[in-house]
């Protein structure tokens, strides 16, 4: 992208004036400097995309400022030069945190190639999305991120709470609360927060591996604990009242367990044809049913016409309304799914009821 700074250390000038004359010319701002102080105290007072280094300089050498630039500058990309490498010295920079190690000498397509890659990647992988709660839930986000598979880090904030997790590989691999709880147990106590900025920024290798349950099965753990629990207690003025298990046929029993899960504003059972058999919603029960009932056949209708096999569940939408549709062997579920409440999730804990 042009305009993205280098900064080339070198200690001999027409070296630096060669590097930036040929970068210069591809839309690159660069500047130069001579020794690693120099370039170590340019890396305080500015910003740079990155570090074109000499691995010998008269003062500090190339590794070091690798080192400091870093520390200095955490998303600066980073290549090594030199005219004398070892195995051993190009397996510290790497470890350092340099992109690259090219030895001397270096032909100048081979260089604007090599930059113009880097950059590239450290365009993508430096991505990062900023939002609310209330618009994107956090279940989304992990959806989102894990189906992405990359590495990413979801940092979350919550007045003075602060939680992070970790992507990698299609799954959480890390999560922590800024009050010093690691691991699993985290997930619990962070979706219920339903108010909350969030960060999300791609390229971000995690500090270490503290779960390792699969994600989606992780998060159905989570929304049945939160579903219990708000099962076991409602508050009342003066006190606490239990609640005790509901009574009725098994069919409405199923309907009001469906509708306790998390994200779901209401829960239709229908024959297939269109009988209403239970339901826990408000409103019409009986336009909800047909809705279920209509979906679930022209989608089986299709099916079967274009040999695709039988129709198990999908989402309608109409107007801002979305329904989840499942097909059981002898009826249909509608489940009416709250804004932030996610499709995949929903039918993940669903099935967990029906068996």
């Amino acid at each position: 992208m042009a305009g993205e700074r280098i900064l080339v250390i070198d200690d001999e000038a027409n070296i630096v004036h060669t590097y930036a004359e040929i970068l210069e010319c591809e839309g690159f701002a660069v500047q130069g400097a001579s020794t690693g102080l120099e370039a170590i105290e340019r890396c305080r007072q500015e910003t740079y995309d990155l570090l074109l280094i000499d691995l010998k300089l008269p003062d500090v050498g190339g590794l070091d400022v690798l080192r400091q630039g870093k520390q200095l500058l955490p998303d600066v990309a980073a290549i090594i030069i030199t005219g004398f490498g070892t195995l051993e010295s190009a397996v510290e920079a790497l470890r350092l945190g340099a992109e690259e190690y090219l030895t001397k000498p270096i032909q100048s397509e081979a260089l604007i190639t090599t930059i113009q890659h880097i950059l590239a990647q450290k365009r993508e992988n430096v991505a990062v999305v900023r939002g609310n709660l209330r618009d994107m839930s956090l279940t989304s986000l992990i959806s989102i991120a894990c189906n992405e598979h990359r590495q990413a880090r979801l940092l979350i904030r919550r007045g003075n709470q602060e939680a992070t997790f970790f992507f990698e590989d299609g799954n959480i691999v890390h999560i922590a609360l800024n009050n010093g709880l690691e691991g699993e147990e985290v997930i619990y106590e962070v979706l219920a927060w339903e108010e909350g900025v969030f960060e999300m920024e791609q390229g971000l290798p995690p500090p270490r591996h503290t779960v390792t349950t699969n994600w989606s099965a992780l998060l159905l753990k989570g929304l049945q604990y939160l579903d219990e629990s708000a099962l076991e207690t409602v508050e009342w003025e003066g006190g606490t009242e239990v609640i005790e298990e509901g009574t009725g046929d098994m069919v409405q029993q199923l309907a009001s367990d469906l509708r306790r899960l998390g994200g779901i504003e209401g829960a239709v059972i229908v024959a297939r044809d269109g009988i209403v058999l239970a339901h826990d919603l408000e409103g019409d029960a009986e336009k909800e049913g047909a809705v279920a009932v209509f979906v679930g056949n022209a989608a089986n209708q299709v099916g079967e016409a274009l040999a695709l096999g039988t129709f198990e569940h999908g989402v309608v939408a109409i107007g801002k309304d979305r329904m989840l549709v499942l097909e059981q062997p002898d009826y249909y579920v509608g489940l009416l799914l709250g804004e932030r409440a996610s499709p995949v999730l929903v039918t993940s804990q669903a099935e967990s009821i029906f068996r």
